[in-house]
């Protein structure tokens, strides 16, 4: 499976500047899959892969010292290989042994050259960090001494790369002409974008569905992912009472983000208990990148952007398969088109705030008075954008205030509609299909 950021990691490996890389990213995104298959084993003739994960005998190693003198002669004497500008080297799940990332910092001040990528977990590090009892065993983050890029579930712009990419050349194309993607092809994208909603873009169930066409099958590893990171977060808290919090917040998220307040709301979860109590929830999943928080900001927006209150905000989860799978919805009706009129808003809203979240755009929302919202509201290029996310079509009913507070603010409005443009309101129409390519605009500042 083609993964975007692979051209990410070429443009780290050509750069005279490069420091040793880590690939953040939630587990089961891919990160071993991008880095071992998809870089090394394509574009170089040779590379040490280590996974300290299954290779105790490494792990036990490199968690006797820091020097990387020692681990290159380890690793030429273990592997028979010698590290160069042209073989690099791979330190999979490095939340294993945290001596490792303390050591990139050492490769970066005397091995400048040699191009070591390592991949982790952020939110594993982290406990290693809690669990270290004396400075022999004192985890150090090597500031300044890394590069670093996230990996997140695959796009819905990296599904069509894999499964139609003829298609997505024609939508690309409609996005930079801003006009109309001719309605055969329009269809085709949102029936496109109907399966991986349903699906998701974790890597596994997704390969399985594009392979077998087997929604059975694809939904069953689903399953056993949604049940795995339950199941992991026994490891990201230490008490059994932030397991039991973090697992009751995560399974919530659908159920308080289809209501009609979609603020998550503590209370609705466990009466008399704060956001205060559920803090290191929060804190956990958001490190472990398997949910999203979108802040809440009202009236004259200012730059940079300050949410209103601590207590206001709205959790999504960090993948849309995952999302399907926890609404209980009969994946039917996501592929029936005329069933697609009683799937719920939040499904888009979910999955425009992932894609957002995959170009690390800072969520926020909007909101005003008598209900009025912006599920989204962006910052790019010095100029602010208030953005809506329709299930189907229909107007901008809160344009009107918003721009009252925030004279010089464009809209997009983001829907099942075609592309277009409307010069006179400056509001720009943007089909659901086409979010990660107007996502990439944002985060470069190029709309």
């Amino acid at each position: 499976m083609e993964r975007i950021k692979v051209n990410e990691l070429l443009e780290w490996y050509k750069s005279k500047r490069r420091k040793p890389l880590i690939v953040w990213g939630a587990r089961q995104v891919g990160k071993s899959y991008l880095v071992k298959d998809l870089f090394a084993k394509r574009y170089f003739k040779d590379f040490v892969y280590i996974d300290l994960k299954k290779d105790a005998e490494a792990c036990t190693f490199f968690s006797s010292t820091c020097n990387p003198d020692d681990y290159l002669a380890y690793i030429e004497a273990r592997f028979g290989k010698k590290i160069s500008p042209e073989v690099p080297l791979i330190f999979d799940e490095m939340q294993q042994c945290h001596q490792v990332l303390t050591s990139l910092k050492y490769f970066c001040q005397d091995y400048r050259e040699l191009p070591v990528i390592a991949t982790g977990s952020l939110v594993r590090l982290a406990i290693k960090q809690t669990e270290s009892k004396n400075k022999n065993d004192e985890f150090l983050f090597p500031v300044g001494k890394i590069d670093s890029m996230t990996l997140f579930p695959v796009t819905f712009e990296e599904y069509l790369l894999n499964v139609n990419p003829v298609l997505l050349e024609k939508i690309q194309e409609s996005y930079r002409t801003k006009s109309e993607l001719k309605m055969p092809y329009h269809q085709m994208a949102m029936d496109l974008l109907h399966e991986y909603l349903t699906i998701g873009g974790l890597p596994e169930p997704l390969d399985i569905f594009i392979q077998d066409k087997s929604y059975v099958d694809a939904t069953k590893t689903l399953k056993e992912v949604y049940e795995n990171y339950l199941g992991d977060m026994a490891y990201y808290n230490v008490s059994d009472e932030t397991i039991l919090k973090t697992r009751n917040l995560y399974r919530n998220i659908f159920n308080q983000l289809n209501k009609e307040n979609k603020n998550f709301k503590i209370t609705e979860i466990e009466k008399g208990k704060s956001n205060r109590d559920y803090f290191n929830a929060y804190q956990w999943l958001e490190l472990a990148h398997v949910i999203y928080r979108s802040k809440n900001i009202t009236g004259k927006v200012t730059v940079p952007f300050i949410e209103k209150s601590e207590g206001l905000f709205r959790l999504y989860l960090a993948d849309e398969g995952i999302f399907a799978f926890q609404s209980k919805v009969n994946q039917a009706d996501f592929f029936v088109r005329e069933k697609r009129n009683t799937l719920s808003g939040v499904f888009y809203e979910n999955y425009i705030a992932c894609e957002f979240a995959a170009k690390q755009i800072p969520l926020y929302y909007w909101t005003g008075k008598s209900n009025h919202e912006f599920e989204f509201v962006a910052y790019s290029n010095e100029k602010l954008y208030a953005i809506d996310a329709k299930k189907s079509r229909g107007g901008l009913n809160s344009l009107k205030e918003f721009r009252e507070l925030n004279p010089k603010a464009s809209a997009i409005k983001i829907s099942a509609n075609n592309f277009g443009y409307n010069a006179e309101n400056d509001i720009l129409t943007i089909p659901h299909y086409a979010v990660s390519l107007l996502a990439d605009d944002l985060q470069k500042g190029s709309l």
